[in-house]
């Protein structure tokens, strides 16, 4: 399985752009997700990819028109539903909210169905056939992007976000795990409201005796103190803090992560949100869970090295449980465990027992290439003028005196009176008039092209600037190398996206 998180798609919502700078950003920003995920989904088949929220970064504020354009990125543009989904239409969606209008007025009341189960046709010989498709089946969990968070979370949104990728609650079973979806975005609110559908949905799970291991998935991270270490692989070194803003908080809270830890017991739990990796464990009835943030899996939002995770899942002997004990209080490969008051030390990662394994993979740092590319451009245009500046120091019937720059001055002939003066020899003006504009030899009275024609007749009607002359000819040098790159470039730029 393929785990996604924060693709948060870049829209109107995420830099305030519009217009050409807009269609840019969102070309781009679409076209190195898709690049990633073909690669990804080719090369890894995955069975399954689940997407950990924020789809869509304007999804909860967007009208129709624009969702509707964002979601068609999102499902034909960079993730190839259409040529690469098992299903088209969401394993999980509630029947009640598919009546409910998205036009309603502004309210939190949500209805629906409060939980769903089912069992998502992945057994070994489905599997296989869905590979030899390409295919893989499509899971998704809602983020504050799409609905908002707590008490101020967007019915209308919410509706909409069901429609589209169906329910926020729910389970499957597939592999010989549980893997639960948990909608800790209604659950942190206070109006009973908001999260009866999601709080209804805990507490069934709460009652049931887990006869599979449960791996949890939830938008939000779990609490953590502000002091939890979150291992050598993020790249910020701002740690997850426990702060907040309109429609979003970095962590669920105390209260509510020691709910969900003690009535899912998860075996493992993935979160999103936070866009950076981060690794600790949580004490759980004597064992610990571990908790792996993703980063995004965009370049746009806030790192420079996306990601995002394959987990792999094998459980022949339907495990019940699984077991990772503290290791030491200060080794480096265990993970940090998310409060000290119940222990310190570190936790063993997986390990060959567990019932399953995870996989950070880490994408191509497309910000650091643009750099590649600016420095590059910026090397050809020095080089330029650099080249274009001592030809036009050296005199060529221009200069009243000898070059400024001496360690280039050409010492091939002899001359010592200016290149445009009537008494410059007939041998030197040869040898000069044999190399063209570009410092290369060609034979002929005419230069090679009309532009350089109407150059040379620059040059004999003695033009005053020459420092217009000198742009003039960095210009066309410019233009000269134009020509090839730019519709190679725009041949390549059209190939990725067929």
């Amino acid at each position: 399985m393929a785990i996604i998180a924060d693709p948060q798609l870049t829209d109107w919502f995420s830099y305030g752009q519009s217009g050409l700078l807009l269609m840019l950003v969102e070309t781009y920003t679409d076209l190195y997700m898709r690049r990633s995920f073909r690669r990804l989904h080719k090369s890894l088949q995955p069975d399954a990819v689940l997407f950990l929220g924020d789809l869509n970064d304007g999804g909860r504020g967007s009208n129709k028109d624009v969702f509707d354009k964002n979601t068609g990125r999102f499902f034909e543009r960079i993730f190839d539903t259409r040529s690469s989904a098992w299903n088209q239409a969401p394993i999980v969606q509630d029947v009640e909210e598919s009546a409910v209008t998205t036009d309603a007025p502004y309210a939190v009341n949500i209805t629906g169905r409060y939980q769903q189960r089912m069992d998502v046709p992945l057994d070994s010989l489905t599997r296989e056939w869905i590979r030899t498709q390409g295919k893989s089946v499509r899971l998704y969990v809602a983020g504050n992007h799409d609905v908002g968070f707590g008490n101020t979370l967007i019915r209308p949104s919410m509706v909409r976000y069901k429609q589209t990728f169906g329910s926020v609650n729910y389970e499957v079973k597939v592999g010989n795990h549980s893997l639960v979806v948990l909608d800790t975005l209604a659950l942190s609110a206070d109006t009973p409201e908001i999260r009866e559908e999601s709080q209804q949905f805990l507490t069934q799970l709460g009652e049931e005796t887990p006869t599979l291991p449960r791996i949890l998935f939830t938008h939000v991270p779990l609490f953590r103190l502000d002091t939890t270490y979150c291992g050598d692989a993020r790249e910020t070194k701002q740690l997850i803090l426990n702060r907040g803003g309109e429609q979003y908080w970095n962590m669920v809270n105390s209260s509510l992560s020691q709910e969900t830890l003690h009535a899912i017991r998860p075996d493992m739990v993935f979160s999103g949100d936070d866009h950076d990796w981060c690794e600790i464990a949580h004490p759980l009835d004597g064992s610990f869970t571990p908790e792996v943030t993703l980063p995004t899996f965009s370049f746009a939002q806030g790192i420079q090295q996306p990601g995002f995770v394959m987990l792999s899942l094998y459980n022949p002997d339907r495990k019940v449980r699984n077991q990772f004990p503290v290791i030491s209080t200060s080794s480096p490969s265990g993970l940090p465990v998310s409060t000290t008051h119940e222990s310190s030390g570190t936790v063993a990662r997986p390990s060959t027992d567990a019932t399953f394994a995870y996989e950070a993979c880490m994408l191509p740092n497309q910000l650091q290439i643009y750099k590649v590319y600016g420095l590059l451009f910026g090397c050809t245009l020095s080089l330029i003028l650099i080249r274009r500046y001592r030809w036009i120091m050296r005199g060529r019937r221009y200069l009243e005196g000898g070059p400024l720059l001496e360690g280039w001055k050409d010492t091939s002939y002899t001359d010592t009176e200016p290149l445009g003066s009537t008494t410059a020899t007939a041998p030197q003006y040869q040898q000069l008039r044999q190399q063209d504009w570009f410092g290369d030899e060609y034979v002929g009275e005419s230069p090679p092209s009309p532009v350089l024609t109407s150059l040379d007749n620059s040059y004999r009607d003695g033009q005053r600037n020459k420092w217009s002359f000198y742009w003039k000819v960095v210009a066309w040098d410019m233009w000269h190398i134009a020509r090839f790159a730019v519709p190679l470039y725009l041949l390549l730029f059209a190939f990725t996206m067929l």
